[in-house]
């Protein structure tokens, strides 16, 4: 995928968001896997592998899988939500295990995988793809996904601890957040539980926001790529860090390294702390947990300018199919049935705002109606850490975990930040070219 490409490619995302959007009416992070217990395969039946990398959703999917079995006694879904999903989906593929339907990501993902991918282009449900959706999933002119979702993420927050602290509206810049932290301490009310042991709230999603709100986030990153600019550049980079900062002195210090996912949502949901770094899909494990919960999500501020404030939204993840797989043509036709009753799973279920523009948005609850909200007052900022190299998202987390346990200072966090992005891209350029793609 040349630069170039790239760049018209994420250009076009940003001016079509909010347009798509309204015509239609990612987490990933490591678990143990759960999967659909399949058993023996009569040789009558066709056994389906698919992998899935979005946890908080792990339920929804296994009893899609189920439904699909009961409307198609002869298919079996072997359906898996993995620990470290990207290391074993390589590995599978190297062991001669390949799923035939798998998820990755957009535009890097997307490209690096291609040669593994069955052309999905002429699929009936593609025309109904909503335009922002085709930019991060097409190679070579081919359509290679079947888009999950549009998501977005913020700092999401309980509105009667907020009020509770004096705070009647939302932050829109730094000295905004930094004195609603200080009413919410002033009440005794810790403001956040954020969950950076994983790698990626806090390398991937966090740090993800001093690229998007560059003015020109394509060229910022080719610079970076070509060596003529450096991490600590980034106009954004302070406000980054001071925000990182805040995150850890007014919430869990430097435990916050130690705190997981499923702590940080269960935190926030039983109100020990009043807001969390997360996005739309942690909507069905909040309310579970406390179904009385009033909340909402707003964009993280990285200057003292309100109108620059932003929210993130993007393609999570897709659904490819693998076009080696010997049940290719089963596979396409649990993708139609996906879409087909894209209602009751993609929307209904796993309660997601759809990349699809004949399905229906109603009734999300109130993180999809804030990140509407973003959206149709164009407040919107790419996800950008998918242009980054190939590999570096985790990698990058890892001087940041060793910022917030107190290792390193800022500057030194900057400079390894650097090398991490230097090594990732001198990695990507030496890398053979491989016509199967990973692994």
């Amino acid at each position: 995928m040349s630069k170039t490409w790239r760049a018209f490619l994420l250009a076009a995302l940003l001016v079509l968001a909010a347009g798509s959007y309204l015509v239609m009416g990612s987490g990933d992070r490591e678990d143990d896997y759960q999967s659909t217990a399949a058993p023996v395969e009569p040789e009558s039946k066709t056994t389906i592998r698919l992998l899935q990398f979005k946890v908080e959703i792990t339920e929804q999917v296994l009893a899609m899988a189920e439904d699909y079995m009961r409307e198609h006694p002869d298919v079996i879904i072997d359906a898996q939500v993995l620990k470290d999903y990207d290391t074993t989906l390589i590995t599978r593929f190297a062991a001669g295990e390949a799923p035939d339907i798998f998820s990755i990501k957009s535009f890097t993902d997307m490209q690096d995988w291609s040669p593994r991918l069955a052309d999905l282009s002429g699929e009936p449900w593609m025309s109904k793809v909503a335009p922002a959706a085709v930019q991060g999933m097409t190679v070579d002119g081919k359509k290679l996904g079947f888009p999950i979702s549009f998501e977005g993420y913020g700092f999401i927050y309980n509105k009667d601890l907020f009020a509770k602290a004096g705070i009647e509206q939302v932050p829109r810049t730094l000295s905004e957040l930094k004195q609603a932290n200080q009413k919410l301490k002033g009440a005794g009310i810790s403001s956040y539980t954020e969950g950076y042991k994983e790698w990626w709230i806090l390398g991937q999603h966090l740090l993800n926001l001093p690229f998007a709100y560059e003015r020109d986030p394509i060229s910022t990153i080719q610079r970076l790529n070509q060596g003529e600019t450096t991490v600590d550049g980034l106009a954004y980079m302070n406000g980054f860090f001071d925000v990182l900062d805040m995150t850890a002195d007014f919430g869990k210090g430097r435990d916050s390294t130690l705190i997981s996912y499923d702590d940080q949502v269960s935190d926030f949901a039983t109100g020990k702390s009043a807001m969390m770094q997360q996005g739309v899909w942690t909507i069905e494990t909040i309310t579970k947990i406390n179904p009385q919960i009033r909340m909402g999500m707003f964009a993280i501020p990285l200057s003292e300018n309100p109108l620059e404030t932003k929210l993130p939204v993007g393609v999570p993840g897709y659904y490819v199919l693998n076009k080696n797989s010997p049940h290719l043509e089963e596979s396409k036709q649990f993708l139609n049935w996906l879409h087909e009753n894209g209602q009751k799973y993609l929307v209904d279920s796993f309660k997601s705002i759809p990349a699809f523009t004949d399905l229906k948005t109603e009734n999300l609850g109130p993180l999809a109606a804030d990140l509407d909200g973003y959206v149709k007052r164009g407040e919107i900022i790419p996800w950008a850490h998918a242009l980054w190299p190939s590999g570096a998202n985790p990698e990058l987390a890892k001087p940041l975990q060793a910022y917030v346990g107190g290792g390193i200072d800022r500057k030194q966090t900057l400079h390894r930040l650097q090398q991490v992005w230097e090594t990732q891209v001198s990695r990507s350029l030496s890398a053979p070219a491989r016509e199967e793609g990973p692994p």
